[in-house]
């Protein structure tokens, strides 16, 4: 019987049984529940089963599965990070009701985060960076109280940052490299519990929330690349933890705040590019634990202050592209700890401080391109450690110093266009691989030891006065690569060891070598480019050039090579470009030559070959370029030319900057212009002046709808100047000057050539009147109708409203012209030569001549005007020629006209260039100096006379080329003789080579094309500006980018100079310059607008670019944009880097076809003395491990970039934020990593095809694309040879 305490006892054990029982089985419920969930995400996760092998092996429990973690059987986390597994994102993850940590990263997961996993309460821990998830966040993330560090990056996702607003105990937020867009919820300054915050490269916009400052424990702190304004909040100084910062790449304004100077635990600090101003306050040395600073593009002024030799730590530091004041200050050197000093572009003068050389450690020192004088300080001899100086663009001075052979790691040195002096030292340098000195004042003999810098690949001495034979210099340079010497005043024979080398690039024009070319240079098994023009060398040519068979560039031009071309020139297949202009070679063109069908370029000018144009010339099928030009060839133009000049994609090796020029002038071909010209469909320039060309001007020359000028000058063609009515639109040049064309000038001609920019019809028998259409053509800068029998008056209210603003150039003389001049003249604003001479123009000069402000010729002689001389014309500034003579003027106007301000000796130039007046006005003394000037005109138009009978038809037809026969001594005899006057430029043109002239805007013009720069209207922001999506008055879509600092460029004129000469590279994977604008300081450049935007927009924020971006375009965007690299690098002369090649930088039309951008900004800002390079912040990924992390100009590191941008097109990753184990965190060391691993296939994008002859072309790119980002620069291709691979990647699949 039980007591009741044993009754107490019982029911207490029982009770507690049950609850331990009801425990126990909860458990096995739930452990039941999530190893059944686990199946059920294994059986998701089927694809990529090959990657998660215990996953599916039987004899392993769940809980073991690699990557999940389960406590008392309960999941509690699962990491399947680094698992390449491309499918949707697995929705049944939400059934892990228990799980504290997820990461998915770097999973290839795709579509959207499921609304559902805001169930997962309890997750502290959540990882979806580097996927493809798109879509807005998920409303339900909001209950994820739990929360302790949330990573999203490198995704699409977009939208706002509500649903995270409430995440109150984060200590990690980072959603990175997304789309996220609109202001930044001020709600995230109140997570205190915050130690680590990247927002950086989204679309943020407004300003930083000054609640930011509550941020009290934040330790990492990235806002980078986003499109933040305003200033660096209030209260940043509370934020005393903190320990890196990077706000760079926005556009915040204002000055930077003091209070910096209280975050004095930060180690690194990255600030630009910014749009901030004024100075660097002296707070900042408070930063005493600073290890990187980079203010780089920050508009910042002022000195440098003292303070930053506070920085002991600092390893690294990066003041360029800002417009500072002063030296460098001389505390720098108290910085023991710097690696890595960049302060190029950086406004900087005076001289190189001494205490720089207190900095032992130092590895890269770049002071390009500011205005720094004196002599190198000797202390920088004990950089022992330094692998990289650059010092380019600087107004250094004195000889480089022997001592620099103590740099015994320097792997580059470069120190063009500086005004050093004196002797080249020994290079004793081991390490040494480049070293460029070019445009310096060097002189004496290169030094014989060169070679002991027996790693020197590149070696540049260009525009020098270096002088001595090279008969042995280079002979032990058993690396070199490339030798570039132009324009030096070395002597001798050029060596035959030279071809015993390795060299690829071998550059000795405008030197005075002499002497026969050396057969062994032929003999060499690597030269691809060879240029040796402009020196004296003699001979034959030699028949061992065909042995050169890799030989892509042969320029001999301006020698003085004799005899024929030798028929084994035919061997070098690979052949692109040839030039033999102006030597004296004679005989026919070979036939063989026509083998070469890889030839692009050909140019046999100024020679004295004879014969006829072979027609096996059929056989260049890629040819776009041929000068036959300056001959004695005869015979007919044969209709085999137009067999090249074909619509054909361009190859590799397009040297030559201007494609589609056809000139054969100056020959003796005869005959008419063949009707198979038609087939020349990529002619732009078509050039037969000085023949003996008959018959009339072929109808089918209206189907060369690319045609950008024509001469047709000093031929014996009759007809009609137009024989078609059919537009050409493109046209700008038409030269037809002194044949035997008859009737008038069409009334239609505007309609006809709407975008004529010259026109010259002189010398002709043209009749009737002069057609008022002419003043419709807004393009029109010189007209030429002289010496015809045209008839009328001169119509000049045809230009009314500005029409003929553009007009330099008027030129009616010796012709029938009657009547009395207009007022109306006055709205050829522009106007700089008028030339009325030898007409019947009656009346007086109207008063308002005296508006041409531009005006430096003047020639109204020989007509029948009379009255007053208006005295006013003679206060034009620039006027240098004016002739009255042979009228009947009677006085000047008015009567009492300041003498020393009329038209007289001390304000023209001798006679006849006076202004001549009626005989009986003349004093006595007047008399007698006619009768002198007229006896000395008589002998100068006597010598002139003899000397023109005894030119040849050649020389005339040169001298006169877009002219006229000389009609007097006394006189210029054509409108191209006019323009040897110094012109004033009101207008940009190019009349040159007839390219579309360039747009010239007015700021009223961009400000109300961009809507006075709205924010609206911003479609790009970079280094180099902001880029405004705008609309020109005519309706047409451009894209205007206002530059960065504007105050750094010189005068107007090297600007203007400068934009008219890059307007001319032409390429069809470039972006064109259509255009620009100077204000005061501001520069501005119109672009063509690409409809498709930027290469990495697509890769990252576009949700359609998976469909879109398939690998045929991709393999697409690859070929063009190499294609458009390669032509800067070689096609365009100079050669041009591009310094900031990068997926950004293409940009794509409407056909998907790869433009390459901001390439001509480099050479542009360079021109004017400035630096454009990409700093470690601006292209981190795409930055060549040579550079030290900081960017500097090589091809070879344009090579590098462009490397990883195929990457990027190859594994749909950006260039950063991989961040796996020994990869470097970048895309190059992914790469590599995982085909280390075994894992090549699994780099390439989920979305591009799986097998198949893409996966195979893709596999090949992937090979190109490594060997592009080789560590070592020599060990990459160049871009001709990437070119080459890719094409015959491409023929693969039958694409030719």
């Amino acid at each position: 019987m039980f007591t009741t305490a044993s009754r107490c006892q019982i029911s207490h054990a029982l009770a507690s049984f049950i609850v331990v029982s009801l425990c126990l089985s909860i458990s096995d419920a739930n452990y039941l529940v999530d190893i059944q969930s686990l199946f059920t995400l294994r059986d998701s996760l089927a694809e990529g089963r090959h990657l998660l092998s215990s996953w599916f092996n039987q004899e392993i429990q769940p809980c073991n599965w690699s990557g999940v973690t389960c406590i008392d059987s309960i999941v509690h986390g699962i990491d399947l990070s680094n698992k390449n597994l491309n499918i949707l994102f697995p929705s049944c993850i939400v059934a892990f009701r228990s799980l504290e940590l997820l990461n998915f990263s770097n999973c290839g997961f795709t579509g959207q985060i499921p609304e559902t996993l805001g169930d997962l309460k309890n997750l502290k821990h959540l990882d979806l960076s580097n996927n493809q998830l798109n879509g807005a966040l998920p409303s339900s993330l909001t209950d994820l109280k739990m929360l302790k560090e949330l990573v999203l990056g490198s995704n699409l996702l977009s939208g706002s940052l509500i649903p995270l607003i409430n995440l109150r105990g984060l200590t990690k937020l980072s959603i990175s490299a997304n789309s996220f867009e609109g202001s930044i919820p001020s709600e995230i300054g109140y997570m205190q519990y915050l130690e680590h915050l990247d927002l950086s490269t989204n679309s943020f916009s407004g300003t930083l929330p000054s609640s930011f400052g509550n941020l009290t424990k934040l330790l990492h702190f990235d806002c980078s690349r986003n499109g933040l304004t305003g200033e660096i909040f209030p209260g940043i100084g509370s934020l005393s933890k903190l320990l890196t910062m990077d706000l760079s790449y926005n556009s915040m304004t204002g000055s930077l705040p003091g209070e910096l100077g209280r975050l004095t635990s930060l180690e690194a600090l990255w600030l630009g590019p910014n749009e901030f101003s004024g100075s660097i306050p002296i707070e900042i040395g408070n930063l005493t634990q600073l290890k990187v600073f980079s203010i780089h593009s920050c508009k910042l002024t002022g000195r440098i202050p003292e303070e930053i030799s506070n920085f002991k730590r600092l390893t690294e530091l990066d003041l360029s592209e800002n417009s500072f004041s002063g030296e460098l200050p001389a505390g720098i050197g108290e910085l023991k700890y710097l690696l890595y000093l960049v302060a190029a572009n950086a406004g900087l003068n005076g001289r190189i401080p001494e205490s720089l050389g207190s900095c032992k450690i130092l590895k890269m020192l770049d002071l390009s391109f500011n205005s720094l004088s004196g002599s190198l300080p000797e202390s920088l001899a004990g950089l022992e450690s330094i692998t990289s100086f650059i010092a380019e663009g600087n107004r250094l001075s004195g000889p480089i110093p022997i001592w620099i052979s103590n740099w015994k790691m320097v792997r580059s040195i470069r120190l063009g266009k500086n005004l050093f002096n004196g002797f080249l030292p020994p290079l004793k340098l081991p390490y040494l691989t480049t070293f460029s000195a070019d445009s310096n004042q060097l002189s004496g003999k290169i030094p014989s030891g060169i070679c002991e810098a027996v790693s020197l690949t590149i070696l540049s001495l260009s525009e020098n006065l270096l002088t001595g034979s090279i008969a042995e210099t280079f002979k032990e340079c058993s690396n070199l690569t490339d030798l570039i010497l132009l324009g030096n005043n070395l002597y001798g024979g050029i060596p035959g060891y030279l071809g015993k080398l390795n060299l690829v690039t071998l550059e000795l024009s405008h030197n005075n070598f002499i002497g026969l070319l050396p057969d062994e240079l032929w003999e060499s098994q690597t030269i691809i480019e060879f240029s040796a023009s402009s020196n004296k060398l003699v001979g034959q040519i030699p028949s061992k050039i065909g042995k050169m068979t890799q030989l892509q560039m042969l320029q001999l031009d301006d020698n003085l090579f004799e005899g024929e071309i030798p028929s084994s020139i035919g061997r070098l297949r690979n052949l692109t470009n040839l030039s033999l202009n102006g030597n004296r070679l004679s005989g026919p063109i070979p036939t063989e030559l026509f083998n070469c069908e890889s030839l692009v370029a050909v140019d046999l000018g100024s020679n004295n070959l004879t014969g006829s144009i072979p027609r096996n010339i059929s056989q260049l099928k890629l040819l776009d370029n041929l000068v036959l030009s300056g001959n004695q060839l005869s015979g007919h133009i044969p209709g085999e030319v137009c067999y090249g000049f074909q619509k054909v994609p361009y190859p590799e090796s397009e040297f030559n900057q201007h494609y589609g020029v056809l000139d054969l002038s100056n020959n003796n071909l005869e005959g008419l212009i063949p009707a198979a010209i038609q087939n020349c469909t990529v002619v732009k320039e078509l050039r037969l002046q000085g023949n003996k060309l008959n018959g009339s001007i072929p109808p089918e020359l209206a189907d060369l709808l690319n045609l950008t000028f024509i001469d047709l000058s000093f031929n014996f063609l009759t007809g009609p100047i137009l024989p078609t009515s059919i537009p050409l639109t493109n046209l700008q040049g038409l030269i037809l000057s002194n044949n035997k064309f008859d009737g008038s000038i069409p009334d239609n001609i505007s309609s006809i050539l709407p975008s004529l920019v010259k026109l010259n019809v002189s010398g002709n028998q043209l009749t009737g009147f002069f057609p008022q259409s002419l003043y419709h053509i807004k393009t029109l800068t010189d007209l030429d109708i002289s010496q015809n029998s045209l008839s009328g008056y001169i119509p000049f209210s045809g230009s009314t409203n500005g029409e003929m603003s553009s007009l330099l150039i008027f030129n009616v003389s010796n012709n029938h012209f009657t009547g009395a001049l207009s007022d109306t003249i006055s709205n050829l604003t522009s106007l700089s030569v008028l030339d009325l001479h030898n007409n019947g123009l009656t009346g007086g000069l109207p008063s308002s001549l005296s508006k041409l402000y531009y005006l430096t010729y003047l020639d109204v002689s020989d007509n029948d005007l009379q009255d007053a001389i208006p005295c006013s014309i003679c206060n034009i500034v620039g006027l240098s020629y004016i002739n009255f003579f042979g009228n009947r003027f009677d006085r000047y106007s008015p009567e009492d006209c300041d003498p020393t301000k009329q038209c007289s000796a001390n304000h023209m130039t001798s006679p006849p260039l006076v202004a001549y007046l009626s005989s009986h006005s003349l004093n006595q003394a007047s008399k007698w100096g006619i009768t002198i000037g007229a006896v000395a005109s008589f002998f100068v138009l006597l010598y002139f006379l003899l000397r023109w009978r005894r030119r040849s038809q050649k020389a005339k037809a040169l001298a006169s080329s877009t002219g006229k026969a000389k009609p007097a001594a006394i006189e210029p005899s054509s409108t191209d003789e006019l323009l040897g006057k110094k012109l004033r430029e009101p207008l940009s043109i190019n009349i040159a080579t007839f390219e579309h002239p360039l747009l010239r805007l007015s700021l009223a013009d961009i400000l109300k094309a961009t809507e006075h720069f709205s924010k609206a209207r911003i479609i790009g922001d970079g280094g180099f500006g902001t880029v405004y999506k705008a609309i020109l008055p005519e309706g047409r879509m451009v894209a205007i980018k206002r530059l960065n600092g504007g105050n750094h460029f010189q005068g107007d004129r090297e600007f203007l100079a400068e934009m008219e000469t890059i307007g001319k590279v032409k390429h069809r994977n470039l972006v064109p310059l259509l255009g620009y604008c100077v204000f005061s300081d501001e520069r501005f450049l119109i672009y063509e607008y690409m409809e498709n935007g930027s290469l990495e927009l697509w890769l990252r924020n576009e949700a359609d670019a998976v469909e879109t971006l398939g690998w045929p375009i991709r393999f697409k965007i690859c070929i063009g944009a190499a294609r458009g690299l390669a032509f800067l690098h070689h096609g365009f002369v100079p050669h041009i880097i591009h310094r900031d090649m990068k997926s950004s930088n293409i940009l794509l039309d409407k056909a998907f076809e790869p433009r390459v951008s901001d390439f001509g900004l480099a050479r542009i800002i360079s021109a004017c003395e400035t630096h454009v390079s990409t700093d470690l912040a601006g292209t981190f990924g795409y930055i060549p491990p040579e550079y030290g992390q900081m960017m500097k100009a090589t091809a070879k590191g344009d090579v590098y970039s462009f490397g990883v941008v195929v990457l990027e097109l190859l594994t749909g990753r950006p260039p950063t934020g991989q961040e796996e184990v020994d990869t470097g965190g970048n895309l190059v060391g992914w790469v590599r990593w995982m085909i280390a691993q075994g894992k090549e296939y699994e780099v390439f994008d989920a979305c591009l095809p799986k097998m198949g002859l893409s996966r195979d072309q893709m596999s090949r790119v992937l090979i190109v694309a490594r060997a592009c980002t080789a560590d070592e620069p020599w060990k990459r291709p160049s871009m001709l040879e990437v070119v080459k691979l890719f094409k015959e990647i491409k023929m693969m699949a039958g694409h030719v």
